[in-house]
């Protein structure tokens, strides 16, 4: 028989029984699209939950900060993270943002009106919101440009504004801070930087033009691109503030506990999808099989026939695997369409562009499995049907 005949008449069975086969082929659809979607968007996933952990911790960040100086100690705490050494981390692969920031140890004097509150001024450049993921519940958080202009402008924590505006945002309000006027232009989310909604942020150049921080920078904020970033980024960074600040006594502080949790339930979760879906395939693979089955079954009369009339086992036996495979890879046809388009979405939502490499390789992979998978669920029904006795299948009743 010529392969051409074969898929024809294969094509044609298949579609004839579509009614019983519906049901495999949206597993194997469903299963095919999944694996697709999984391998070639896991990365992007991960990266963009990795990038919006606020609310389980940060556990993609670190902080840097200077060892407190001796108890008892008459020295002026003057100690800074000079420009060359925060460029060296910047530089660190993995690290997608670093932020230097001022804190005043001395509380700040607060008067709006007959409200008066000491709060903890915080000096920041535009990088700690994204080092933080942060987002202006209410205004716009202040920019590369208010930094540089130096602006007397300031983003208020949540309580904060609360306590002096009540339901209003206080937006374009202006503060009395130590004597200087400063104009609020936004009050930050309480889930971005929960320990810190009691304090006042303020560009750090008008930080230190206004309020006699001595200091440039004595604390800085990491935000690493991935969970797997984090150990190798803190172990470069301790190497990089030996060489560039041998002097200076310097602490890194990392989620350990929790970015472990969060890497393990992040591999469970993976792991229950990655099954789930191939459970899937196999439960498409075990409904061709059981249909195939039931086709012999249903043709043993046919199988006789064409016995009698000179076909051979071999062509019994290649006529139903072929059907087989036809089945599965006509669902994998689809399921590519729809793992495609399921990809397109993913990417639009995340604002990327999926890895074409990954997409190939998940495409490749996801047709191998489906072919090796006709060949299993179809090759005990085809064996079945090539080794029935001419004169046992005609006489079946």
């Amino acid at each position: 028989m010529r392969i051409t005949d074969l898929l024809h008449i294969s094509c044609r069975q298949v579609w004839r029984q579509y009614r019983k086969n519906i049901g495999v082929a949206v597993a194997i659809t469903l299963g095919t699209a999944g694996l697709m979607v999984i391998i070639t968007m896991g990365q992007s996933i991960e990266k963009n939950i990795g990038g919006n952990l606020e609310i389980i911790g940060n556990a993609t960040q670190m902080r840097v900060s200077f060892k407190p100086l001796p108890s008892g100690s008459h020295l002026f705490d003057n100690r800074e993270f000079r420009p060359e050494t925060i460029q060296a981390i910047k530089n660190i692969p993995g690290v997608e943002a670093v932020s230097g920031i001022v804190i005043r140890m001395q509380f700040v004097k607060l008067v709006h009106q007959e409200n008066t509150q000491f709060l903890r001024l915080i000096g920041v450049d535009d990088s700690m919101w994204q080092v933080h993921g942060s987002s202006a519940q209410a205004g716009t958080l202040f920019s590369d440009d208010d930094i540089r202009k130096r602006r007397p402008v300031c983003v208020l924590g949540q309580r904060v504004a609360q306590t002096l505006f009540g339901d209003q945002d206080g937006i374009g309000q202006f503060l009395s801070i130590n004597d200087n006027l400063l104009k609020v232009v936004g009050v930050l989310d309480a889930l971005s930087m929960p320990d810190k909604y009691k304090d006042l942020f303020i560009p750090l150049t008008t930080a230190q033009d206004r309020f006699d921080l001595i200091s440039p920078v004595n604390r800085l904020y990491l935000r690493c691109h991935t969970w797997e970033d984090v150990e190798k980024v803190a172990v470069a960074a301790t190497e990089l503030l030996k060489k560039y600040q041998p002097y200076d006594e310097v602490e890194i502080i990392r989620f350990k506990e929790l970015l472990a949790k969060i890497r393990a339930i992040s591999l469970g979760v993976k792991i229950f999808v990655q099954l789930a879906l191939i459970a899937t395939l196999l439960l498409g693979g075990f409904g061709i099989w059981n249909i195939m089955m039931m086709a012999v079954t249903a043709r043993t009369k046919e199988i006789g026939l064409k016995k009698a009339i000179g076909a051979e086992d071999h062509d019994i036996l290649l006529q139903f695997l072929t059907e087989s495979l036809v089945l599965c890879l006509s669902a994998a046809i689809i399921g590519f369409l729809v793992g495609w388009l399921g990809i397109r979405i993913a990417a639009s939502i995340l604002e990327t562009s999926p890895p074409q490499h990954l997409f190939w390789l998940s495409t490749i992979s996801a047709f191998i499995f489906c072919f090796f998978l006709g060949i299993v669920a179809g090759l005990a029904p085809a064996i079945k049907a090539s080794k029935m006795e001419v004169v046992s299948a005609l006489s079946y009743e």
